[in-house]
C-alpha cells in the first residue's frame, strides 16, 4: 500500500510577499534575511545613515542626530549651534573626510568635523533632499522646490537652468565610481562637466533614484523597471519590477559589496536585486527613506516612521507552524540518509521536509500508529520512530515494522532510540525505565545493578562505545550485555543529566540542568559553568559545527563556545571561555527541548538542526561571520567621583561640552591626563564598534602600573577603580570578536595621578631632612637628659658624700670631743677622788658635757631625718633652739613667726645649712654681745624665706669684722654664715655698729611647688 502523506498549508515565502497587497505585507519568518529595529532614537522618522571612519554609525532623524555604537544612542546637540534652528534633519552625507554635512529643516547646510561644526546659512530657504560629493570635494545640495547649491572652498553658489539645471521635476544626485556627479529630475539623466550639467539621456518614466554603481556609471530607479547606465551606453533595463515594488514606490537604492541591490520604496518596504530576481526584505515599516551599508556588510535602512532597521543574513531560522510544520513545539528531529528532515511533534505527529515543504506521516495500517515520541535515522535510509503508548516502528517507503511489549519490548511508552554504527539499535523506556537492544530482529536486555531514574539520552561516541544519561544525573556506558555506572565522582549530589555529544576526539560532552557542561576525556572530568563565562547553566541540547564551535541551546536561548578553549580550559591553559549568544537578537524564543535524546544534529550540508518548544532551529552556519578583524575599540568617557565627566571622545556630545576644561579623547593619548589626588574614584567607559552581534563583543582592559594581569570583563562596558596612588598610569583595553579573536590594536588612555603636597618629592625631601634633624635633635635632647639624669646622680651621690662626710665631721667635731671630754674629766675625777670637792667639780663638767653631747646628736638626728624637711620642722626646731640656748646664758628670747607655716618642704641640706646659720649667730650673741634680748623673726613671703635675727648688745664695727679686726672669732662666724648662706643660694647681711646692738638678715629663694 503507498505511503500518503498530507500536505501542509504553509505561504509561499519570497513568492508570495511579490505580490501581496500592500496592507497584507509580513516580514516571514523562514527568509533568509533577519531585520532588527533599535529603541533610543528621540524621533522615529529617519533621514540618514552614515558610517564615519572610526566606526560609529550616524543616524539622523527629524528630532536630531545620534551616534550609535551598536548598543546605545548618544545625541549631538545640534540645538545649541547658532543659526541652526531646530533638530529636524532632513538629509545626510558623509564625505571622504569623515566629515558629516546635514541639510537641516528650513535651509541651513551644516559641516561637523572631528574637530569643529560649521553652518552655512546663505543657502536657499527649502527642504533638502539629498546631499552628494564630487571627486573634487564638492558637496551638492538639492531641495524640494528644485532648487540646486554648491558647497566648495566654504562658498555657496546656486546653480539655475543657465547651467543645464533642467527646472522641472523631482531631482535626485549620485557619484560614480570615478567620482563624476550624475543627476536625474524628472525623466532625464545627466552628468555635471565643465561646469555645467549635460542631460544625456531621456527615458520614458519619470525616475525615481539614482544611485552608486560599483562597475560604472550608475543604477537607475523608475516606477516600473530597474536601469544600469553609463557615460558610453543607453540605458538598458536589468529587471522589470513586480507589482509590489511598483505599487511601493521606490525612492531610494544600494549596492552593497556584494553586488546585490537594496531598494526602499514609500508604500512597501525593501526589496533585493540580484542578478535579474527580485526579492522581498523584511522590514517593520513601510516607508524607507535611506540605506547604508558598515563595513561588517549589514545593511542599515532609515524608515520614515519605524526607527532605525539594520539587515544581516539570518543565522537562526526558526521554523514553525507558518511554514507548514504540524505543531509549534519540536520533541525530537533527525536526517536520514537521502537528506530529508523529520520530526515528531509535541502534538505526536511525524513530519518530513524536503525541498522545502513539509508532508505529516499520517496514521494507518502501514503508517504510524500512536502518539510519537522521537525519530531517529536508520543506516539503510529508513527511520525509527518512538511511541508513547504503541511501542516502536521501522519507517521506509511505505513499508513498516512493529514492535510492543507483545514482542518482548519493556514498555510501549518510548523515550529514545539509536542506530549504532554495528547496526544494533537501543531502545530506552519508561514505566518501567529500561535499555534494550535491537540485533538481528530480537530484542535483547541490557541489564543495569544500579537505581536510575528516565533514561533521556543515547549516543555512541568515535571510538564505538554506546553511553546513555538519565533524568537523575547517573552516566552509564553499555558494555556487552550490561550498564556501568560511569558517573563522575565529582559530587555527592546528582544533577539532572538533559543531552549527550560525543566529540570526534573521542570526547563526550555532558549537558546539565544547571550545571554547565561537563567533559568526559580519557578518565577524566572537567565542568563549565557560568563561573567561567558559560552563558548558561541549563544545557539541553548540543552539537558541534565544522569550524569546532560546540552549539548549545538551554533555557536562555542558544549559544556557541569553541571547543579548543573549552579543552584549553580543562586542561589548564586558559581560565575563562567566551560564549556568543543568540536570542532576542535572532527575532525569535529560542528554548531546546530535551525529554527525548540528545537530537540536535549536523546535517550533510553543515547546517545545524535543534529541537525547540517553539519549532525547528536551523542554524545557517554559512551566514556565521568568520575571518572578520576584531572591532576598533574607543575609550568614550571617563568621569570622577559622582560620575563628573571630565573627558569624551567627542565632547560636543556632552551636556557639558561648552566646558573649555572637557578633554576630547578623540584626538588621540598624545597629551597625559592629570587628576587630582583628591578623586575617589576613576571611571572609564568603552565601546568596540561592531554592529553585527553588538551584545556579544567582549572586553578585557588593564590599567598598567595597577594591574597585574588583563581583566576580562565580559560584555560589560566599563571599569572602575578606587583611590589611586599618585603616579603614572596608563589604561588599555582590548575587543573579542565573535571569532574568539582579540583585537591587536587596543584603545590607550595615559594619565597620571598628582600627589597631595605632602607626598611630592620636595616635601619628601625636607620631610626627610626635618626628621634627620629630629632624629638628631632627639638623640641631643635624650643624650643630654640622660647626661644630666648623670650628673644630677653625681650630684645627689657628691650631696650624699658630703652630708654623710658633714655628719662625721659633727659626730667628729661635736659628739666626739664632748665624749672626749668626758672620758678626760671621768680620768681626773678618777685621779681626784681623794679630794671631793674636785671629784664633784669634776663629775659636775662631765655632766654638763654629757648634756652637750646629747644635745649635739640631736641635732645630728634632726639634720638627717627626712620627716623633718619642711619649713614648719625647720621653725619649730630653731625656735625650740634658741629659746633653750639663750635661756641658759640667760638672754631673753623673743620669737616672731608666722601664725600659720606654709606647707613647704625644705632639702636636708637647706634645712640644716640654714639651721647652722641660725645656731652660729646665737653662738656669737651669747658669745660677743653681751646682750640681754635677743628678737627671732621667720617670714614668708613670694617664695622668700627670710629670718631676721637682732639683739639689743653692744654690737661691733662692721669695717673692723670684714677685715678681720680684733675680734678674730667673730670675723670668722660672720664669714662661716656668709659661705654656708651662698653654698644653698641665699643672701646674708648684717647690721652692727658699736653700742648699736647687731641684725643679721638671712634670704633664702624656694623653688615654686606650682
Amino acid at each position: 500500500m503507498p505511503t500518503v502523506f498530507r500536505r501542509s498549508s504553509a505561504n509561499c515565502g519570497v513568492i508570495f510577499l511579490l505580490f501581496v497587497a500592500l496592507t497584507a505585507r509580513a516580514a516571514d519568518t523562514g527568509t533568509v534575511w533577519l531585520a532588527r529595529t533599535w529603541d533610543g532614537l528621540p524621533d522615529d522618522g529617519v533621514t540618514g545613515v552614515a558610517q564615519t571612519p572610526d566606526g560609529y554609525l550616524w543616524v539622523a532623524t527629524a528630532g536630531g542626530l545620534m551616534r550609535f555604537d551598536g548598543v546605545r544612542f548618544q545625541e549631538f546637540p545640534l540645538a545649541n549651534i547658532e543659526g541652526v534652528p531646530n533638530r529636524v534633519v532632513r538629509a545626510m552625507l558623509c564625505d571622504r573626510h569623515g566629515c558629516l554635512w546635514l541639510g537641516m529643516d528650513r535651509g541651513p547646510i551644516v559641516c561637523i568635523s572631528p574637530t569643529s561644526v560649521q553652518v552655512f546659512t546663505n543657502v536657499p530657504d527649502a527642504r533638502a533632499t539629498v546631499i552628494a560629493e564630487d571627486a573634487d570635494g564638492r558637496v551638492w545640495v538639492t531641495y524640494t522646490e528644485g532648487k540646486l547649491t554648491q558647497i566648495a572652498n566654504d562658498r555657496v553658489t546656486e546653480f539655475g537652468s543657465d547651467t543645464g539645471w533642467p527646472a522641472q521635476g523631482t531631482s535626485s544626485l549620485a557619484t560614480d565610481a570615478a567620482g563624476r556627479l550624475w543627476f536625474s529630475k524628472g525623466n532625464r539623466v545627466g552628468v555635471f562637466r565643465d561646469g555645467a550639467f549635460k542631460t544625456l539621456f531621456t527615458l520614458p518614466d519619470d525616475i525615481s533614484c539614482i544611485g552608486w554603481r560599483a562597475g560604472g556609471g550608475i543604477w537607475i530607479c523608475t516606477a516600473h523597471q530597474f536601469l544600469e547606465a553609463d557615460l558610453d551606453q543607453q540605458p538598458r533595463a536589468v529587471t522589470p519590477f513586480p507589482a509590489a515594488v511598483t505599487h511601493g514606490g521606490p525612492q531610494t537604492l544600494l549596492e552593497d559589496h556584494t553586488g546585490a541591490i537594496w531598494i526602499g520604496t514609500a508604500a512597501n518596504g525593501i526589496f533585493r536585486v540580484c542578478g535579474t530576481n527580485v526579492e522581498a526584505a523584511p522590514s517593520s515599516y513601510f516607508d524607507i527613506v535611506c540605506f547604508d551599508e558598515d563595513r561588517e556588510g549589514n545593511i542599515w535602512a532609515g524608515t520614515g516612521g519605524g526607527g532605525l532597521e539594520r539587515l544581516r543574513p539570518r543565522i537562526i531560522e526558526l521554523l514553525g507552524p507558518d511554514s507548514g510544520l504540524p505543531n509549534e513545539s519540536v520533541r525530537s528531529t533527525c536526517q536520514d540518509t537521502r537528506g530529508a528532515i523529520w520530526v515528531a511533534t509535541q502534538n505526536g505527529l511525524v513530519a518530513r521536509r524536503q525541498n522545502g515543504r513539509w508532508e505529516t506521516l499520517e496514521t494507518g495500517t502501514n503508517s504510524l500508529d500512536g502518539s510519537a515520541t522521537c525519530v531517529a535515522a536508520a543506516s539503510d535510509g529508513g527511520i525509527w520512530i518512538g511511541t508513547r503508548d504503541n511501542g516502536f516502528f521501522y519507517w521506509k517507503d511505505g513499508r513498516r515494522q512493529h514492535w510492543t511489549q507483545e514482542d518482548g519490548l519493556s514498555s510501549d511508552n518510548v523515550r529514545t532510540i539509536l542506530q549504532s554504527s554495528n547496526g544494533d539499535v537501543f531502545i530506552s523506556t519508561d514505566t518501567p525505565s529500561r535499555i534494550q537492544r535491537l540485533r538481528n530482529g530480537r530484542l535483547e536486555p541490557v541489564a543495569m545493578s544500579f537505581p536510575h531514574r528516565s533514561l533521556r539520552s543515547i549516543v555512541e561516541d568515535a571510538r564505538g562505545n554506546v553511553w546513555v544519561a538519565s533524568a537523575d544525573g547517573v552516566l552509564m556506558r553499555i558494555d556487552g550485555d550490561k550498564l556501568v555506572d560511569e558517573t563522575p565522582g565529582v559530587t555527592n549530589r546528582l544533577l539532572s543529566i538533559r543531552c549527550l555529544y560525543p566529540a570526534p576526539d573521542g570526547s563526550l560532552w555532558i549537558g546539565y540542568a544547571n550545571w554547565g557542561i561537563g567533559r568526559l576525556k580519557d578518565g577524566k572530568f572537567y565542568r563549565f559553568t557560568s563561573d567561567k563565562g558559560l552563558y548558561d547553566d541549563y544545557v539541553s541540547q548540543m552539537v558541534a559545527d565544522d569550524r569546532g564551535w560546540l552549539w548549545c541551546a538551554g533555557n536562555r536561548g542558544m549559544f556557541r563556545v569553541s571547543l579548543a578553549q573549552l579543552n584549553d580550559i580543562a586542561e589548564g591553559r586558559d581560565e575563562r571561555v567566551r560564549s556568543i549568544a543568540y536570542g532576542p537578537g535572532e527575532g525569535a524564543n529560542l528554548e531546546a527541548n530535551y525529554e527525548n535524546g540528545s537530537s540536535a544534529f549536523r546535517s550533510s550540508s553543515g547546517r545545524l538542526f535543534f529541537p525547540m518548544r517553539t519549532g525547528l532551529a536551523i542554524v545557517h552556519t554559512e551566514n556565521v561571520p568568520h575571518g572578520a578583524p576584531p572591532p576598533p575599540v574607543i575609550v568614550e568617557r571617563i568621569a570622577v567621583d559622582d560620575d563628573r565627566t571630565v573627558a569624551l571622545y567627542d565632547p560636543r556630545l556632552g551636556q557639558n561640552s561648552a566646558d573649555p576644561l572637557l578633554v576630547n579623547l578623540g584626538l588621540g593619548a598624545s597629551s597625559i591626563l592629570k587628576f587630582s589626588p583628591n578623586n575617589r574614584k576613576l571611571a572609564f567607559e568603552f565601546t568596540a564598534l561592531s554592529f553585527t552581534s553588538p551584545e556579544d563583543v567582549q572586553f578585557a582592559y588593564r590599567l598598567e602600573n595597577f594591574d597585574e594581569d588583563w581583566v576580562e570583563a565580559g560584555t560589560l562596558r566599563q571599569a572602575a577603580y578606587s583611590r589611586l596612588s599618585p603616579g603614572r598610569y596608563r589604561f588599555d583595553v582590548r575587543a573579542c570578536n565573535s571569532d574568539g579573536e582579540w583585537s591587536p590594536h587596543m584603545a590607550s588612555v595615559s594619565f597620571e595621578v598628582t600627589p597631595f603636597y605632602w607626598q611630592t618629592w620636595w616635601f619628601r625631601s625636607a620631610a626627610v631632612f626635618a626628621f634627620t634633624l629630629s632624629v638628631i635633635a632627639i638623640v641631643r635632647y635624650v643624650s643630654f637628659r640622660r647626661l644630666r639624669r648623670q650628673l644630677a646622680t653625681l650630684e645627689q651621690q657628691a650631696a650624699l658624700q658630703r652630708e654623710r662626710t658633714r655628719i662625721a665631721k659633727d659626730i667628729h667635731d661635736d659628739l666626739g670631743a664632748n665624749l672626749t671630754q668626758i672620758a678626760f674629766l671621768g680620768e681626773l675625777a678618777h685621779q681626784d677622788r681623794g679630794e671631793p670637792d674636785k671629784t664633784a667639780d669634776r663629775v659636775e663638767k662631765i655632766s654638763a658635757t654629757a648634756r652637750q653631747a646629747i644635745k649635739s646628736l640631736d641635732e645630728i638626728v634632726w639634720a638627717v631625718n627626712p620627716r623633718n624637711d619642711t619649713l614648719a620642722h625647720l621653725m619649730d626646731y630653731a625656735g625650740q633652739f634658741a629659746l633653750d640656748y639663750l635661756r641658759l646664758a640667760g638672754i631673753r628670747c623673743r620669737l616672731d613667726f608666722p601664725e600659720e607655716c606654709p606647707p613647704r618642704e625644705l632639702s636636708t641640706d637647706l634645712r640644716h645649712n640654714l639651721f647652722l646659720v641660725i645656731k652660729e649667730a646665737l653662738h656669737n650673741i651669747v658669745k660677743h654681745a653681751h646682750a640681754s634680748e635677743v628678737r627671732l623673726r621667720i617670714q614668708f613671703d613670694m617664695n622668700v624665706l627670710d629670718v631676721t635675727i637682732d639683739d639689743n648688745g653692744c654690737g661691733f664695727d662692721p669695717a673692723q669684722a670684714r677685715n678681720g679686726g680684733t675680734n678674730d672669732a667673730l670675723a670668722d662666724g660672720l664669714r662661716n654664715m656668709r659661705q654656708r648662706m651662698n653654698d644653698i643660694g641665699g643672701e646674708f647681711e648684717f647690721q652692727s655698729g658699736a653700742g648699736m646692738g647687731t641684725k643679721i638678715h638671712l634670704s633664702l629663694p624656694l623653688a615654686n611647688d606650682e
